[in-house]
């Protein structure tokens, strides 16, 4: 039942979000085709504060990516030349 309910829920989410940016890219598409439109400063501001809220989750995580970076762990493993004693190493990444 819960999955049913979460599949539904996702469905509409997907739905909804591309009805949007369609909405939005035809918007667009009308505003810079029209001589009118494209001349009225109220809507091209409108229009650019939508596409910095679109992509504010893109910007955030990019910040969030400088601040905290995923250090990569390396796995180094050899045997010694002498001994053939396998030495294990690990490293990360500065």
């Amino acid at each position: 039942m819960l999955l049913k309910v979460k599949t539904f829920f996702s469905l509409t989410y997907r739905i909804f979000l591309a009805l949007t940016l369609t909405g939005f890219g035809a918007l667009v598409f009308l505003t810079l085709a029209s001589k009118e439109l494209s001349t009225n400063t109220q809507i091209l501001t409108s229009i650019s504060l939508v596409a910095v809220l679109f992509s504010l989750p893109g910007i955030i995580n990019t910040l969030a990516d400088e601040y905290n970076p995923k250090k990569k762990l390396y796995k180094l493993s050899c045997k010694c030349p002498n001994c053939r004693h396998l030495i294990e190493m690990d490293m990360k990444e500065d």
